[in-house]
């Protein structure tokens, strides 16, 4: 059960980092 809560926890900042460097290009652009 742990596992799967830091395994979520990893995908949410992943995501969080991956949209972050989406918006900055998109605002870049």
């Amino acid at each position: 059960m742990k596992r799967s809560k830091l395994s979520e926890e990893k995908q949410l900042k992943l995501i969080e980092h991956f949209v972050a460097g989406t918006t900055a290009r998109t605002a870049s652009a």
